[in-house]
């Protein structure tokens, strides 16, 4: 078992899962392929993830959050009200 960038096992190609039972080479040529197309996936979806991560905040939300955070600050019932534990 190998080790992908995020330290997670991963089977290598032609490596059998736990459990699995001997196969005709062509079984493992199809197999194969399909762990090939997961590992294609997988890549793809990491690649997305990490494109949609370095996108700034936009600045509308941004403008929300600063309007959200000024009026809890200057509430009165926030500063007399007991704080929830968390």
């Amino acid at each position: 078992m190998t080790r992908d960038e995020f330290g997670e096992g991963r089977r290598g190609v032609g490596e059998p899962r736990c459990g699995a039972k001997k196969t005709t080479q062509g079984q493992r040529v199809q197999g194969q392929r399909v762990v090939e197309f997961q590992d294609s996936i997988g890549k793809e979806l990491r690649n997305l993830y990490d494109d949609v991560v370095s996108q700034p905040v936009p600045d509308r939300f941004l403008k929300l959050l600063n309007q959200l955070e000024t009026n809890v600050l200057s509430s009165p019932a926030t500063s007399s009200a007991p704080r929830k534990s968390e």
